[in-house]
């Protein structure tokens, strides 16, 4: 069995309890590695623990498989004290947050700490977005403070010593056009104040109750969160285990005339979003995968873009070398390089890197790379002719 084979096997027992039969010796290292470039070492970790002793790998690597456990246990607890103390004190000054994507959808795992993430996302929307930034400021006195201008509005970072943070976000997601993201602040505005004040539980640290998304919002928000960063850096394994998880729990147990109101709302949102053969090829890889069938989705026969959206994501997991946002450059390089040129190059280079972009995603999403590729250039032209700034990354 190839290692990648031997990882889906180990993950889905993690998901949906499927016994794991491995024929061959692993080759463990590999394993781990792509564990490691996927984010599910945790996960993995687990399983691996659990097979029998003549099927785990070698003591040091068991050692240190457990280790690894220990030290996500105590950064859950570490943090959700963290996430428990910017929750009171935002409530205190008359904020209801929202816990988004990671640290929001631990609980659907087995075991919350063998879920890893990166940063704690809180939502605060868009009126209580300055106060809630001096809330933290004054509740976090020895981390890091980002600019509250920080990545064009969207979040407010604060980075702790050991290099987590918490970003407050301002708006859970942005959108290539200012429709979309009307729409998007309009479902904000029904799901998460709502959550906030129906205070739907996640965990209690401490005391103090985390409000989280309902469904079926979350599980479209977790799409399109998985989604950009497919688009972007690549996506992980991880990711698709949360959107796996989250339907195992909260929607295979509704019944027939729930299941369809689920449904009539993600098809909605799905078309208005222009993300509807999006959904179709991470809804097969979930079902390849961890073997949870997707709502909206019949299992089939895959498509020839099903097949390659799963072998790029099997491939690449979160460490895309090159984004195809600037003509296939590494990113950060490529961006210092523009700074020194004229306007009218720096727009050519842009316009360039939106055709590569919208290449590489007409290969697995046809429909969508034509979408964003118009509304990139609408968005070009509206800030030429308004002089806004002249390279939109």
């Amino acid at each position: 069995m190839k290692p990648s084979d031997i990882l889906i096997v180990l993950l889905r027992e993690a998901v949906t309890g499927e016994a794991a039969v491995i024929t061959s010796v692993p080759d463990w290292q590999q394993v781990l590695r792509l564990a490691h470039i996927h984010g599910v070492e945790p996960l993995l970790a687990d399983v691996i623990l659990r097979l029998p002793a003549e099927k785990q790998p070698d003591r040091s690597t068991v050692l240190m498989l457990k280790q690894l456990c220990l030290h996500n246990m105590q950064q859950q607890t570490y943090w959700r004290r963290c996430i428990a103390a910017a929750v009171s004190a935002l409530r205190q000054a008359n904020i209801e947050p929202v816990l988004l994507k990671g640290f929001g959808l631990a609980e659907h795992y087995d075991k919350p700490y063998l879920r890893s993430w990166g940063d704690a996302d809180i939502w605060v929307g868009i009126s209580n977005y300055h106060p809630a930034c001096g809330v933290l400021r004054n509740t976090f006195p020895e981390a890091i403070h980002h600019d509250e201008e920080y990545e064009e509005l969207k979040h407010y970072g604060i980075v702790f010593p050991d290099g987590k943070a918490i970003e407050l976000h301002r708006i859970a997601m942005d959108f290539p056009t200012r429709h979309e993201d009307r729409l998007w602040q309009t479902l904000e505005r029904q799901y998460l104040v709502q959550a906030g004040q129906a205070g739907a539980t996640m965990f209690d640290s401490n005391g103090v109750s985390v409000v989280v998304p309902p469904e079926p919002f979350n599980l479209l928000f977790v799409f399109l969160h998985a989604w950009e960063h497919f688009c972007g850096s690549g996506m992980p394994l991880k990711q698709l285990a949360d959107i796996a998880l989250l339907v195992r729990d909260d929607y295979t147990s509704l019944n027939d005339a729930d299941k369809q109101t689920f449904n009539r709302f993600l098809l909605t949102w799905l078309r208005r979003f222009h993300v509807r053969e999006a959904w179709q090829l991470i809804a097969y890889a979930a079902w390849q995968v961890f073997g949870v069938t997707m709502p909206l989705y019949m299992p089939a026969a895959p498509t020839a873009r099903q097949t390659l959206f799963l072998q790029t994501v099997l491939s690449e997991g979160q460490c895309r070398i090159h984004e195809n946002v600037l003509g296939g450059k590494d990113r950060n390089e490529e961006r210092e390089r523009v700074k020194q040129l004229p306007v009218l190059r720096r727009k050519m280079i842009t316009l360039r890197g939106r055709f590569s972009h919208a290449l590489f995603l007409r290969t697995y999403a046809p429909a969508y790379a034509r979408h964003v590729l118009f509304a990139s250039i609408r968005k070009g032209i509206r800030r030429t002719l308004r002089r806004e700034r002249m390279i939109d990354y």
